[in-house]
C-alpha cells in the first residue's frame, strides 16, 4: 500500500451489537476525538478481551503463539495497522522487522489489533479510513480512555446511537455488518 498518513488510537470498547449479536471493537482517535466501530468475530474478541484485562491463558493461545513465532524467527512485530476499507470490509496490516528489512503482512484488523495488544505494539488507522469510516465521538464532554469506568444509562445509550448509525450506513451502502465474520 502507498504511503498514507497514520493515527494512532485507543480501543475505548468491546461491546456486542444486540441486533447481531457480533462482538465490536471501538476505535478511538483522540487528535480528532472520532470513534471508528469494527464488526469482529468471537474468537478475536475473546483474545482482545483477555488482553485489555492483561489475563493470561496457562498455555499460549494463538495471537501469543504467533508472536512467539515471529520471535523465535529472528522478526519482531512494530505495529498493526488499519489501513484500507474496500467495499465495507476493513483491511489491516501488520509490520514485521525481521534482519533490518521490514516486511509488511495482510491481516484482519480484529486479528492485527489482537497481536498488538499480545506484543505490546501501537494500533494506527490510516486517516482516510478514520475520515471516511469513522464517526464523532457522541461522548465529548468525557475523554475516553483504555481504563475501566462506569457507565450511565446515558452512555449506553449514545453507544447505541453510535453502533446503529454505523450499521444503517453500511446497510444503505449495501454492505456487511461484519468486518471478517
Amino acid at each position: 500500500m502507498a504511503h498514507c498518513e497514520l493515527i494512532p488510537v485507543d480501543i475505548v470498547a468491546l461491546v456486542e451489537d444486540q441486533a447481531s449479536a457480533n462482538p465490536i471493537v471501538v476505535l478511538h482517535d483522540r487528535s480528532s476525538n472520532r470513534l471508528l466501530p469494527i464488526w469482529i468475530g468471537d474468537n478475536e474478541a475473546r483474545a482482545i478481551s483477555m488482553a485489555l484485562n492483561h489475563m493470561k491463558s496457562p498455555r499460549p493461545l494463538t495471537h501469543a503463539l504467533i508472536i512467539r513465532m515471529i520471535e523465535s524467527l529472528g522478526g519482531k512485530l512494530l505495529r498493526a495497522v488499519v489501513d484500507r476499507v474496500k467495499r465495507h470490509t476493513y483491511y489491516a496490516s501488520l509490520s514485521i522487522e525481521i534482519q533490518g528489512n521490514i516486511v509488511a503482512v495482510d491481516a484482519r484488523p480484529s486479528d492485527a489489533i489482537a497481536l498488538a495488544l499480545e506484543a505490546k505494539v501501537p494500533i494506527l488507522v490510516a486517516k482516510e479510513v478514520m475520515l471516511t469510516a469513522g464517526q464523532e465521538n457522541p461522548f465529548p464532554e468525557m475523554a475516553l480512555r483504555q481504563e475501566k469506568r462506569q457507565m450511565t444509562e446515558e452512555d449506553f445509550k449514545k453507544m447505541k446511537n453510535l453502533l446503529e448509525k454505523a450499521r444503517e450506513r453500511e446497510q444503505a451502502s449495501g454492505g456487511s455488518d461484519a468486518e471478517n465474520i
